[in-house]
């Protein structure tokens, strides 16, 4: 008889004991909409993590967003983050319509409505390099000169000091985080964008296209500009780095966000991501890339 009641008392007590441990656990995985993990905490981890997540959006997060995948993936084996790089207006469009757990976008959301439901995290701050062709030596370019390219009023190199020729103007497509943030802090609307413009969809085709043409001129993310093959423009004549950007000298730049539906519960290994993306192992990688870190 007194054998037989240890044994029960000991199954209790472990059943206690395991109850226990599971309230912790769950109570320690934030959702989007609350505060994010702090970046002096280490990344937490789930035991056995597994599953797909699925995300897509802006095409200038790719550096960063696939460096953040593979070391996530590295460390969580039994889980694929699939990250479709469709620009910012898919992004947004597809985490509204539930297809992406987490979207990307290189810009803010719009404030008239068509993109409530959202809530935007950033995790990362960009600056806008305006490219040229590597035997361009324009010196700089100002806000007021770019709005002129941008909109047609200045067709030829020589009225920037360049040389004579006519310019060829590199924009992205519509939708776009970066062609939206540009104009903007440029100043002009989207739709004043020269209609004979050439049209990229992505970072990287904007600078093959400037690489090719002595006289083109496009503007892509700064941690992807490339200049063995593309020259930056300073702006304002200050030119786009690192060190610009943290001091604030350099005024053409702009975040990167994660998105999420507002009030909504990720999956277990979403939210490990999206925490991952703003833990101090995150925000490193953020650094490595050439960006700022928000944290």
């Amino acid at each position: 008889m007194k054998k037989t009641f240890s044994l029960i008392l000991a199954a209790v007590l472990v059943a206690i004991s395991v109850a226990g441990c599971g309230t912790k656990s769950g109570n320690t995985t934030p959702t989007p909409s609350s505060a994010p993990t702090d970046a002096s905490t280490p990344t937490p981890t789930a035991a056995n993590l597994s599953g797909g997540v699925k995300t897509g959006g802006s095409t200038s997060v790719e550096k960063v967003m696939t460096a953040l995948i593979y070391q996530f993936q590295a460390d969580n084996r039994e889980v694929t983050v699939d990250y479709e790089m469709n620009g910012s207006g898919d992004g947004i469009k597809n985490t509204i319509s539930g297809l992406y757990e987490l979207g990307h976008s290189s810009r803010e959301l719009k404030s008239d409505g068509s993109e409530d439901g959202l809530t935007a995290t950033a995790y990362a701050i960009d600056g806008i390099a305006v490219v040229v062709h590597k035997d361009n030596s324009i010196a700089t370019l100002t806000a007021a000169q770019l709005r002129g390219i941008y909109t047609g009023e200045i067709t030829n190199w020589k009225e920037v000091g360049g040389s004579d020729a006519l310019i060829t103007v590199v924009t992205r497509e519509e939708g776009s985080g970066t062609r939206s943030a540009f104009s903007e802090l440029i100043g002009f609307k989207e739709a004043e964008i020269l209609t004979s413009a050439t049209v990229q969809d992505s970072t990287g085709a904007v600078q093959t296209t400037v690489s090719q043409n002595p006289n083109a001129i496009g503007y892509i993310s700064f941690s992807d500009a490339d200049t063995s093959k593309v020259n930056t423009v300073p702006y304002e004549g200050v030119a786009v780095s690192e060190a610009a950007l943290k001091d604030g000298s350099y005024k053409l730049k702009r975040e990167f966000y994660l998105l999420t539906k507002t009030g909504s519960t990720l999956s277990p290994a979403a939210q490990a991501f999206f925490d991952f993306v703003l833990s101090a192992e995150g925000q490193k990688i953020v650094s490595e890339k050439g960006l700022l870190p928000i944290r």
